[in-house]
């Protein structure tokens, strides 16, 4: 809006400028000469309105992309929240079944995220010896081996293709 109002003041400008010189009697190739500007500036002030039509159009484009992503996010970000709250319950029942204390409970979670044993008793606050002696607990209560078994348990159904 602001833009055209800046070309009509000085449409009018250019306007009474040539009026003038015509009634000064000034040459006429003179006032072609600032009708040819007036002409090549008005040229250019369209081409610029056009580029900024554009450019808006491109901007509110990309602003409704990114709000369609956004919800798309929020969606997948609800769904895998209510997913890994339903596979946690799950996981805890398990350790329920296999009468885990809440240290081996513990242990177990860091186990199957990866952590090595250094790391989680670093995390705990405890001796690395202490996490040793709790996995060994874990693995014999839930008769397996150790933490691919562990971790094998769990991810396998998760991962493997539907049917």
């Amino acid at each position: 809006m602001l833009p055209l109002l800046i070309y009509s003041f000085f449409a009018i400008v250019f306007s009474v400028d040539i009026w003038i010189d015509f009634q000064e009697g000034i040459p006429l190739r003179h006032i072609y000469h600032e009708i040819f500007l007036f002409l090549v500036a008005s040229i250019a002030a369209l081409y610029q309105a056009w580029i900024l039509k554009i450019e808006k159009e491109k901007r509110f484009s990309a602003e409704q992309s990114l709000l369609l992503t956004k919800a798309s996010y929020l969606e997948w970000q609800k769904l895998s929240k209510q997913s890994a709250r339903a596979i946690r319950d799950a996981i805890d029942l398990q350790f329920e079944k296999w009468s885990l204390s809440s240290g081996e409970k513990d242990v177990a979670l860091l186990l199957i995220k990866g952590l090595s044993m250094k790391e989680i008793a670093e995390l705990r606050g405890t001796q690395e010896k202490t996490v040793r002696q709790q996995s060994t607990n874990l693995y014999k209560k839930a008769q397996i081996t150790g933490r691919q078994e562990l971790a094998a348990f769990f991810l396998e159904d998760i991962l493997s293709a539907p049917d």
